[in-house]
Order: C-alpha cells, then sequence, then structure tokens
C-alpha cells in the first residue's frame, strides 16, 4: 500500500541517510516516477527532504530531523533487531526487512553509547540443511497462505507411503532444525503438519478457500509431535560417544561410571524415529531396557549385517 511504502522510504532515509531516487524504485519494485511522487509526498507532509545532485547525489532527511522512540528503550531497540535480523535469515520477506529498517531508524535517536550497539544474542532460524528446493518450497507455501490459495502436494510419509494431497495452508513453522507447513487436509478432513522435505511435488492451485476456526495461538501441531506412547529407556553408551551423548540428552539423565561409561534413564515416543536414531551410535550404544526395544536393535542389526555377507561367487 502507498502509506506502508511511504512509511518505509522514510525511515530508509532516516537509517541509511542517502539513498538514490533508483535505489528506491529497486527495493520497492515501483517506477522512478512513483518514487519522485512519493518523495514529494513526503515532503508536503512536513518531513523535510534534500535533493543532491552528482553521481554520489541522492535524497536525504534534513539533518537533525528525527522520530520519536516513544515507550521503546535504546536497548530494547536492540534487542528486537537481532530477534528481527534472526527472522529475516530465515525467509526472504520484504516486510520483515522493511519492518527492520524501520526499528533501526528508531535506534537512530537513542544515546550515542547505544548506537551500532549489538545485541549479546544471535538468532538464526535459518535451519541446518537448509537447501534451494527447500527456500522454493517455503517461498511458494507462504504466497499461498497470503493469498489463501489451495496447494496440490505429493507428500511421503514416514513409512514410504505416497500421495496426492489438496491443502490450505494455514501457517509455515521452523521447528528445532526442520521446515513443517500446518494445513487442512481436504482428504483427511482435520489440519495436519506436513513436513517440507517430504513434499515431493507442490502446485500451486487457481481456487481459493475460506478461513476456517483455527486458534494458533494454541499451537495444536504440539499434539503431532507428542501423540506416540512413549516408553522409559536405559542406555548404555561406550565413553567414545559423550559427546553425542552430552548433546542428544539432559545431563540430569546421565550416569557417568568411573570406566567412563554412561547410563541414560529417558522417555522417548516409541516410533520410527526412535530405532534410527539409536543405530545411529552403533556398537558406542547398549539397550538395557526396555526388552522388546532391545529385542528390535538387535533384530535390525542382524538385518544390517545380512547385507554385508560375501555372496557367492557366479
Amino acid at each position: 500500500m502507498k502509506v506502508e511504502r511511504l512509511l518505509a522510504i522514510v525511515m530508509m532515509l532516516l537509517n541509511k541517510r542517502r539513498m538514490s531516487a533508483r535505489e528506491l524504485a529497486d527495493h520497492f519494485e515501483v517506477s522512478l516516477r512513483t518514487v519522485y511522487r512519493d518523495l514529494e509526498t513526503i515532503n508536503a507532509a512536513g518531513i523535510p527532504i534534500v535533493a543532491y545532485p552528482g553521481t554520489s547525489g541522492g535524497y536525504e532527511i534534513m539533518e537533525n530531523f528525527t522520530i520519536d522512540r516513544q515507550y521503546l528503550s535504546a536497548d530494547e531497540l536492540v534487542a528486537v533487531i537481532a530477534a528481527l535480523k534472526g527472522v529475516h535469515s530465515s525467509t526472504d520477506d520484504k516486510q520483515i526487512g522493511q519492518l527492520l529498517e524501520k526499528i533501526k531508524a528508531l535506534l537512530a535517536t537513542a544515546p550515542s553509547a547505544f548506537q551500532g550497539g549489538e545485541h549479546p544474542v544471535v538468532y538464526d532460524f535459518n535451519p541446518w540443511g537448509s537447501t534451494p528446493a527447500i527456500e522454493q518450497k517455503v517461498s511458494s507455501l507462504r504466497e499461498a497462505i497470503l493469498c489463501r490459495k489451495r496447494v496440490k502436494i505429493v507428500y511421503t510419509k514416514m513409512q514410504g507411503e505416497s500421495s496426492e494431497r489438496v491443502i490450505e495452508p494455514v501457517r509455515l513453522i521452523i521447528k528445532g532444525y526442520v521446515w513443517y507447513v500446518y494445513a487442512f487436509c481436504q482428504s483427511k478432513q482435520e489440519f495436519r503438519l506436513f513436513r517440507l522435505s517430504r513434499i515431493a511435488d507442490l502446485a500451486l492451485l487457481p481456487e481459493e478457500f475460506a478461513a476456517r476456526d483455527c486458534q494458533l495461538e494454541k499451537l495444536q501441531w504440539e499434539e503431532q509431535w507428542n501423540c506416540g506412547e512413549r516408553i522409559a529407556l536405559v542406555l548404555q553408551f561406550a565413553p567414545r560417544a559423550h559427546v553425542r551423548v552430552r548433546d542428544m540428552f539432559d545431563p540430569q539423565s546421565i550416569e557417568t561410571a568411573p570406566d567412563g561409561k554412561m547410563t541414560v534413564r529417558t522417555t522417548m515416543t516409541d516410533d520410527e524415529w526412535l530405532a534410527g536414531m539409536l543405530l545411529s551410535y552403533g556398537d558406542s550404544l547398549k539397550v538395557l531396557e526396555p526388552a522388546h526395544i532391545r529385542q528390535r536393535i538387535a533384530d535390525s542389526a542382524k538385518k544390517i549385517a545380512a547385507f554385508y555377507v560375501d555372496e557367492p561367487e557366479r
């Protein structure tokens, strides 16, 4: 909208000082004529803009003109900037980028001791292993959410079964190091959580969908992460696995023996992921309890070993 663009221009000039009309036109994806009209509108509204000719010229807001920071302190603004940078790192969202510029501009009126200050925490919400394919899915689904467009996907479940679905996406979610989309599934007639890495194909459909009753502040998707049966595990690890063990498990659940072996008592959901995680430790792990998980890991190890038995020459 024009009003939002005008405000964004003001904030960018306050933050970046001098900018050319071409830079502004490229940033907002509008024509030079539109930028010139916007600058005239801003100037007429009482915000003094000065034009400088030449190769290093451009437009600035008159020196000493500032916008009151209102109720936010300088250190609070630094914290907001740090959080926004983290959000912006995970998605190419121009709205977030413009908001970041606005907040930076408010910091310009802070005492000099705070200007250019850095927050002690770096927020990086970009998942490990993010690929261009995932980024494209994020971009397409974000468009579908904003425009309320249905999306046709080919989705593969953990068990390997693939099916075609039509979904109504509501929110994109980063949980841990993985992207998900929370959407209403037409075939299941309920809200479901879909992992983006398991979406083999994705296409936006022309038809729009009406908003459904969905109270997102309750985080309904949490139920899908905790829907399986949780079981008590007793695991024994070799000393050489101590780094991974301490990365994976709560320190209070780890008991270290004098010989360096570690015993972990914890609870986890009994699903397909559990066996894969335990097998990933190889001969560094011995499952002590429960008996059925111990047997499952032993059976899986035997099947894997069978693949490597030398076959007779033909």
